[in-house]
């Protein structure tokens, strides 16, 4: 609460003196330094997984600080049990009622995604805790952030924000479109048919209540699927996207330590600068440490997530090969496009994993080698000590490993 408290003041503060800036500056310096301000202002790297989190908050899986507890456990089990626990229940049922290959494999493609989401669905749930302690990190790091105050760090750090909402904006419009295409497949076709093959026990073709009323329920259990599949999917970018951010800022940092050095070679002036370098270190070194806790609490939460997409994809890439291939007719477009949708989505959501992934490692590369670039060599013997303890831990590179084998590397995607 404390905590909280002194961040509501500082930005109160800030605020006040933008607003001073505004009434007191009109050059192009003014208004350069208030832009850096506003930068420092809404600096909260925390907004990278917001969408992410608003989505579990609506799904039932974090309760809202303002909701009730009963009400947060009703709406919680209400969807979870109507969506969650039927809607694949549905899909896999209908799959020992199948009775033509075309069934079969249209059935099979969304069973599996929606089986390997509900998994991760559930992991969020498991490692809910640890996505609180990520949530503390990152205040710690931006709070240091903000004190540093450096122009170039919060740019990079806005960025990583804006780059994680992208991948989450990006996975949304792809489950709109293929929603959309499952609606317009329905809405056009001849006979009658379902959004997706499922088993429900009754004859919904001779009964139009049961027809409409299986139908709705369906584009329902679909929009609450695509929305946690659309969360699930794109957290784990998201997060790595940040981690990223942070190495990098820290990199920045890093590299300024004992520059530029004093002009005056006074003893005194000397001593203040050395004291003054080997606090910097300090400083960096603990927020190293943070970052190397954020790393392991991402690979904690991620490892399981990370390893269901790659099977997924596996799988769902194979089965729809066999169905464009083998199965479907080469008229039937919606059927075509709906398969092409899915193939596209789970390669995506496995390259966007690798690559965020790779990005990470190299970057914690980068951070070594910026340890190396300060400049230790005129400095204290506490300084250079704590150093080379630092450099020894930084000589391994970062990895997130799916299922804490498999390393999460553009190398893995090509070979995947």
């Amino acid at each position: 609460m404390n905590l909280k408290m002194e961040e509501e003041f500082e930005m109160s503060v800030k605020q006040k003196e933008i607003l001073e800036m505004d009434q007191e500056f009109k050059t192009g310096m003014g208004q350069e330094k208030k832009q850096e301000m506003e930068l420092e202002l809404e600096l909260n790297t925390h907004n990278a997984v917001s969408y992410h989190w608003r989505v579990w908050e609506l799904m039932g899986l974090m309760q809202p600080p303002e909701m009730p507890r009963l009400q947060f456990v009703v709406r919680s089990a209400v969807i979870n049990v109507l969506v969650t626990l039927l809607f694949p229940l549905t899909l896999l049922a209908k799959l020992f009622f199948t009775s033509s290959l075309k069934e079969l494999f249209e059935n099979l493609t969304i069973t599996i995604t929606d089986f390997v989401a509900n998994l991760k669905f559930i992991n969020v749930f498991l490692v809910r805790r640890q996505l609180r302690e990520i949530t503390d990190i990152l205040r710690v790091l931006d709070k240091r952030a903000k004190i540093v105050h450096n122009q170039e760090e919060l740019r990079v750090l806005h960025q990583s924000v804006k780059t994680a909402q992208s991948s989450f904006r990006t996975f949304a419009w792809i489950f709109v479109f293929g929603t959309a295409l499952s609606c317009i497949r329905v809405a056009i076709a001849r006979d009658r048919q379902l959004l997706y093959p499922a088993w429900f026990g009754v004859d919904w073709q001779c009964s139009d209540l049961a027809y409409w009323l299986i139908n709705v329920y369906q584009l329902f259990g679909l929009i609450v699927q695509a929305i946690q599949d659309c969360a699930n999917d794109s957290y784990p970018p998201a997060y790595l996207c940040i981690l990223t951010g942070h190495m990098r800022a820290l990199e920045l940092r890093v590299r300024r330590i004992g520059y530029p050095q004093p002009l005056a070679h006074t003893l005194y002036n000397q001593a203040r600068y050395h004291q003054s370098v080997y606090v910097q270190l300090c400083e960096c070194i603990e927020d190293y440490i943070n970052i190397l806790r954020l790393n392991e609490i991402i690979q904690e939460i991620l490892s399981i997530a990370c390893m269901a997409q790659f099977v997924c994809s596996a799988a769902v890439q194979c089965t729809v090969a066999m169905h464009v291939l083998y199965v479907v007719d080469s008229n039937d477009l919606s059927t075509m496009m709906l398969s092409l949708v899915f193939f596209m989505a789970v390669t995506l959501e496995v390259f966007l994993i690798c690559y965020f992934g790779d990005r990470m490692r190299t970057q914690s590369e980068a951070l070594l080698d910026a340890f190396y670039a300060c400049n230790w060599m005129d400095q204290m013997p506490q300084f250079k000590r704590n150093l080379i303890i630092t450099l020894m831990r930084t000589q391994k590179p970062s990895f997130i490993y799916a299922g804490s084998y498999i390393p999460v590397t553009l190398e893995t995607f090509v070979q995947v």
